[in-house]
């Protein structure tokens, strides 16, 4: 069976990175994957606010990345995106009903391997149930986008 993880609050602010059963750790390699962007936000959809299209967030944490995506806005919550890196399938979205409502909150579930979008969200229900009855608490539906070609 695939490994299952999340990254994310878990009712609570802070953004880290979760097994099942509510264990904490901490791993470079899966919080930066692909040795690129950071878990935290970086593969959450974003529109561009001049042209209206989507697109995936920054792909490193460096300064001219930053620049380049500022003009970028937060897509409603609940849209993700999939995305195959450092060995996983993840999605990713923004979420502010996980125990923390500040902007910038997101969620990710990280299935081992390469799968569907499905078969992350079945394995991410299975694993994680509080983050996704926190989100039909909210009034969320998770709902796959799909960046835009420029």
């Amino acid at each position: 069976m695939s490994r299952c993880l999340f990254f994310g609050c878990w009712n609570d602010s802070g953004h880290y990175l979760w097994a099942p059963g509510a264990y904490r750790f901490w791993d470079d390699a899966i919080s930066r994957p692909g040795g690129g962007a950071h878990l935290d936000g970086s593969f959450a959809p974003k529109r561009d606010q001049r042209t209206g299209q989507i697109a995936c967030g920054a792909t490193s944490n460096d300064r001219d990345d930053y620049h380049r995506w500022r003009n970028f806005e937060e897509c409603p919550q609940g849209q993700f995106l999939k995305h195959t890196v450092g060995g996983f399938t993840l999605i990713q979205w923004w979420d502010r009903n996980q125990g923390d409502g500040r902007g910038a909150c997101n969620s990710t579930i990280l299935l081992e391997g390469e799968h569907t979008s499905e078969q992350v969200l079945a394995a991410g229900k299975l694993h994680f149930p509080h983050v996704f009855e926190n989100l039909s608490r909210a009034g969320v539906a998770l709902v796959e986008v799909f960046p835009e070609a420029p």
